[in-house]
């Protein structure tokens, strides 16, 4: 069943944290908690655990309600992104240690092989007789997601694991969790102001927003269907560009198209449920924008800077005031500060209420997930 929440709220003084939050994780999932730093992920996840009483709600795992269960009497494990582990204990040691002060009483047979198995299923057999400060940052994590491991939780939380790790550890570290949470029965709650980190591993999302979950979804559905704009406008790497605009169509004809400005206007096709002089947020992903060959362009920002990482370029724009992005396959060399012409397709538009931020619309190439 996984676990279920009704209605979690919890403040720090006159700041409301958490909002009345209502959400069900289910069993064996990867579910990522994303948002901001500040937003209150770690609260969640502390409240989750046990570690930290909320102010008002229930938690219930397997259908069973925590509220009087001590974390230490429930079947979690905890791991930080400071690589907490015991600096005068080996590897082995470390990972031992759990099993050791268990109630269980493990033989030291059934512990050797726990040891043994968890540290190949993260890659640290090769350091089990190290102390902890003879490792690397990656293998300090792997440590402590093992000790947190070795007692089969039913429930893992991890708070922002990869924070302290350079790009290619947490490149690294992405992966093998994806690969080793698949294979395993422990259900996962992950918390992580990284977008890219999230849509790297989870079967699941929740982003939260103004101390509430505003949107809980399978990993590809939130992506793709983001039902609200600081959904849209977090979610990415880089995230999805937003633009205020007007929906437009002409006195004479049928023809429609989104107006930025008397200079910027981007055709509108099959967008006809829309109200004609009504303002929009449009939306549209920096993949899908098209450096234009002809010299016909919807738009033309003027271009910051290029980022180039690997064969990948991220073009870093100014439109209109505000930064926007474009992704392109390959490197590029282009003359900053110059007005680089893109193209744009209607069928992967995102449409939002320019006053609430819902989605309202989109195009016809984007996934529906009905």
């Amino acid at each position: 069943m996984g676990i279920r929440v009704e209605n979690l709220c919890k403040s720090f003084g006159t700041e409301q944290v958490l909002d009345g939050i209502t959400l069900d994780i289910t069993d064996r999932s990867f579910f990522s908690v994303v948002a901001p730093t500040g937003a209150g992920k770690t609260t969640l996840l502390r409240i989750l655990a046990g570690i930290e009483s909320a102010d008002a709600g229930t938690v219930y795992y397997d259908g069973t309600e925590m509220s009087d269960v001590a974390v230490q009497d429930r079947s979690v494990g905890m791991v930080y992104q400071e690589f907490i582990n015991y600096p005068s204990l080996t590897v082995r040691e470390n990972l031992a240690s759990p099993l050791q002060v268990s109630d269980e009483n493990y033989s030291a047979e059934e512990i050797e092989r726990r040891v043994q198995e968890t540290a190949e299923m993260l890659k640290i057999d090769h350091i089990l007789n190290n102390l902890p400060e003879e490792v690397s940052g990656g293998e300090a994590q792997r440590t402590a997601i093992s000790r947190a491991l070795i007692k089969e939780p039913d429930y893992l939380f991890m708070d922002e694991p990869l924070a302290n790790l350079d790009y290619k550890l947490r490149e690294q570290l992405r992966s093998d969790f994806e690969r080793l949470f698949s294979e395993q029965d422990t259900t996962v709650i992950y918390a992580t102001p990284q977008a890219g980190d999230a849509l790297a591993m989870s079967t699941h999302i929740g982003f939260l927003h103004d101390g509430t979950i505003i949107q809980k979804a399978l990993r590809d559905e939130i992506y793709y269907r983001p039902r609200y704009l600081p959904v849209a406008e977090y979610l990415g790497e880089p995230p999805m560009n937003i633009v205020p605009v007007t929906l437009v169509q002409e006195p004479t004809s049928t023809d429609r198209h989104f107006e930025v400005d008397d200079d910027t206007r981007i055709p509108a096709p099959g967008f006809d449920s829309l109200s004609p002089d009504q303002e929009y947020h449009l939306g549209f992903r920096p993949q899908d924008m098209q450096l234009s060959d002809s010299g016909e362009a919807s738009i033309a920002p003027t271009l910051s800077f290029v980022e180039t990482v690997g064969s990948t370029s991220t073009l870093h724009m100014d439109f209109q005031g505000q930064e926007i992005y474009a992704l392109h396959p390959d490197p590029v060399h282009l003359e900053t500060d110059t007005s680089i012409p893109f193209v744009l397709d209607p069928q992967k538009f995102y449409v939002y209420d320019s006053e609430a931020g819902d989605l309202i619309a989109t195009g016809s190439n984007i996934p529906s997930f009905s």
